[in-house]
């Protein structure tokens, strides 16, 4: 069939244009062209039929219109999607900030009702602490005031004892004095009174105390509720003879009755003032009142010795330095046991400390909890808004381009 015969659609191109670009690719292949030149296409234009340019038109506007308006159906759909799914994250976040000021509001009156009962503690412990730091300083006052004083007498009585050695010579006179018992025993006593006096204050010791059945000792030191017995009666008379004996044989025999006045001595006191049932302790003090007769009777020989007699019967020897040195030690001890009831008012109070410290522990641990569960929430809230936030922006950002301009 040939090309003539068959029927050219109206927008079709002329067949002319085609063959003279067909001529002038072929001549420009024989000329050596790049084949970009040579392929090079030249702009196609449609010729319209006459009679029906404005139907196409018409169709080419219609569809313009349709385009432009599904874009901006599309736009406004997202658009309320958008809307929707900010509304409805802004409700559930309004939910849970409500839920979590509900809780922060309990925790806040529970850290109230904390604060003020630790508060309350507080000024309790400050009270104790303070009563108790008073009492430690008047305490460490008081112990350093009878140390001082204690030193001092100690003081006095090496003083004193110098003294007494320097009357050694006239012992033998002393003797003669306390040879009479009545005597004896009047100046024992005033000895013993006048070391009392000294060492100890007043009311802590006693003269002449009598027990529930009559029996008088000497003196008594009352420490802790308990009495200290002391005996002054000391049997001098065979010390003399011993100290005035012509010859080495009187000297042992009287010795040895001296030894023996001291055992029957060191016996009548056991039996006559340790006395628990009277409140006595277990032990009595027999005044030696010579520190010479002291040492005649630590350095006696024989087994077993005067003092180990005496001790086994719980009857201490002492000197008048030693006894002196006793009722420092004694006085020490009533310091200290007023210590000891300071420490017990000090104890007593820690442990009321402590039962408050109980009743606040429990609160306080359910605040702890009140707090983390806060903690806990207040991220999780944290995340959900930062996630909100990120969220916004990514679709804030989302690029509305421009509808094409109709043609």
């Amino acid at each position: 069939m040939s090309e003539t015969s068959i029927p050219r659609p109206a927008f079709w191109p002329e067949a002319e244009p085609r063959r003279r670009n067909r001529q002038t690719r072929a001549a420009r292949v024989r000329m050596g062209a790049p084949y970009e030149t040579v392929y090079e296409r030249a702009p196609v234009r449609l010729q319209l039929a006459p009679g029906r340019t404005p139907f196409v038109r018409r169709l080419g506007r219609c569809s313009t219109q349709m385009i432009s308006q599904i874009v901006l159906i599309s736009i406004v759909a997202v658009l309320v999607v958008v809307l929707v799914a900010l509304f409805l994250r802004l409700r559930d976040s309004a939910t849970r900030s409500d839920t979590l000021l509900t809780e922060l509001a309990g925790v806040r009156a529970s850290s109230e009702s904390v604060d003020r009962r630790f508060e309350e503690l507080r000024r309790a412990v400050s009270e104790g602490v303070g009563s108790v730091e008073s009492r430690l300083a008047q305490g460490q006052k008081d112990v350093a005031a009878t140390l001082g004083d204690v030193r001092e007498k100690i003081g006095q009585v090496f003083e004193s004892s110098r003294k007494v050695e320097r009357l050694a010579g006239d012992m033998t006179r002393l003797e003669d004095l306390l040879k009479p018992p009545k005597i004896r025993g009047n100046l024992g006593e005033t000895f013993l009174e006048q070391t009392l006096r000294e060492a100890l204050p007043s009311g802590v010791w006693e003269m002449r105390h009598a027990f529930s059945d009559g029996t008088v000792v000497d003196a008594v030191v009352h420490v802790g509720g308990r009495l200290v017995p002391i005996d002054s009666k000391f049997p001098l008379e065979n010390f003399r003879k011993a100290r005035e004996a012509a010859d080495e044989a009187e000297r042992r025999r009287a010795r040895r009755d001296f030894a023996g006045d001291v055992r029957r001595h060191v016996e009548a006191i056991r039996t006559k003032y340790i006395r628990p049932f009277d409140d006595t302790f277990d032990f009595a003090l027999m005044y030696v009142p010579a520190e010479a007769v002291y040492c005649e009777i630590v350095s006696d020989d024989e087994a077993p010795s005067l003092s180990e007699y005496a001790a086994e019967r719980r009857v201490i020897l002492v000197s008048p330095s030693l006894l002196y040195v006793y009722l420092a030690t004694v006085a020490i001890g009533l310091r200290g046991m007023e210590l000891e009831k300071n420490a017990h008012e000090i104890l007593g109070r820690l442990a009321e400390l402590e039962r408050q410290w109980e009743k606040v522990e429990g609160p306080f641990e359910i605040l702890g909890n009140h707090l983390r569960n806060s903690q806990t929430k207040y991220e999780e809230t944290s995340r959900a808004l930062a996630e909100r936030d990120s969220a916004g922006s990514v679709e804030a950002g989302i690029e509305q381009r421009p509808l094409p301009p109709p043609s």
